[in-house]
């Protein structure tokens, strides 16, 4: 049975555990199917409790012409703390929809957007470059890359990539300076996107190495595009890195969104030759997202140790995993008592007047595997990066 035919059941489960695990599982995973994001979305208008997680986790998943109009029908009557996960889906659309649906769209999107759109769309190279040098100058004299120019810098990159305007030889080119930097720059880190889209494969060792870098904008792109490549060229790259403190993170959520044997096996012996707790976590975490019950004995023996304070949410991790490989469990029915009273703790602690307004922010970006910066313990994706 495939990784999809496994979760495919609770993709719309009225367990929240179950549906959020799956969800997290299908976030950074490249395959997923168009119609189950629109299943998705009309699950989040019918359920206003589950929207907010429904609409964060679709934010790499394509947005097709059915999925926008359920979009366009239900943004405006959102509740204002939750609009904001749907406008970034926005961002998810094709140009030629986009202009398709301007008229619906314009009052979402500024300006200075369609202005790109309209160069994507219509311009010739030239045109595409000078757009996207103006756009990485601004993302670089922004005190955050939080802003709506990085994703429009990736659409411009997709279409050099599309029209076939950039050259192995050139990616080569920004790369051989890139590296002798500690840190890359946008248009380092907009070519790691164009390798990834291209599928360039010597690029993979490379790849590998950056994961020790200390910046979660280039460590995201990174990871996506080793996960794009899928093969296990990329899981013995990535292995060392599993072993890493200070890449472990990264490298095993790469190693949980590849779907073969020995990304398991990988993951498997990592942990059991890692002595730390925090390390052996983020294992266990991508373990869990194979739903293989060949990762039982790893899951069973972590969960046999106390602790209060962890970066995953390991009871929702375990209960999850058991239940959807219908595996029983003594504890199974304690740790969905414990998941959700977090989930429950969680959700009444975002409810604060002081929590209503914006999502905690640093000046320089929260990786999504990073610890939110708010001081809840979890992982920022999990958290204030709802």
């Amino acid at each position: 049975m495939t990784f999809l035919e496994k979760i495919k059941p609770h993709l719309l489960s009225d367990d929240i555990l179950i549906q959020q695990t799956v969800l997290h599982a299908l976030h950074e995973y490249p395959n997923v199917p168009e119609e189950w994001t629109v299943q998705l979305l009309k699950e989040a208008i019918r359920n206003e409790e589950k929207q907010s997680y429904i609409l964060m986790y679709l934010d790499n998943q394509t947005i097709n012409e059915e999925a926008l109009n359920i979009l366009i029908d239900n943004i405006p009557t959102m509740n204002l703390n939750k609009r904001h996960h749907a406008l970034n889906l926005l961002n998810n659309i094709d140009t030629p929809l986009a202009f398709k649906y301007k008229e619906q769209l314009k009052k979402y999107l500024p300006k200075k957007i369609w202005a790109i759109y309209e160069v994507i769309e219509h311009g010739i190279e030239e045109d595409v470059y000078s757009m996207y040098g103006e756009v990485l100058n601004k993302i670089d004299r922004s005190p955050s890359r939080e802003n709506d120019f990085y994703p429009m810098a990736k659409k411009l990159s997709e279409c050099i990539v599309k029209k076939g305007w950039v050259t192995e030889e050139e990616i080569d080119i920004v790369f051989s300076e890139e590296v002798k930097d500690d840190w890359f720059s946008e248009n380092g880190i907009m070519n790691v996107y164009m390798a990834g889209l291209l599928k360039l494969e010597k690029y993979i060792p490379l790849f590998a190495s950056l994961l020790t870098r200390d910046d979660a904008f280039l460590l995201e792109e990174v990871s996506a595009a080793l996960i794009r490549f899928h093969s296990d060229q990329v899981v013995k790259e990535v292995a060392p890195y599993v072993r890493k403190p200070d890449s472990v993170i990264f490298a095993a959520s790469i190693l949980g969104n590849i779907k073969s044997e020995l990304a398991l096996q990988e993951l498997k012996k990592a942990y059991h030759e890692t002595e730390d707790l925090d390390e052996q976590e983020s294992i266990i975490e991508a373990l869990g997202s194979h739903f293989s019950k060949e990762a039982l004995p790893e899951i069973n023996a972590h969960m046999e140790y106390e602790y209060a304070v962890s970066l995953v949410d390991i009871e929702q991790v375990a209960y999850s995993f058991y239940t959807i490989v219908g595996e029983k469990h003594p504890d199974l029915q304690e740790w969905k008592k414990v998941a959700m009273s977090k989930e429950m703790q969680f959700n009444k602690e975002m409810k604060k007047p002081e929590l209503q307004t914006v999502p905690v922010r640093n000046e320089n970006k929260v990786g999504r595997n990073d610890p939110c910066p708010c001081g809840s313990g979890k992982k920022y994706k999990k958290c204030c990066g709802k």
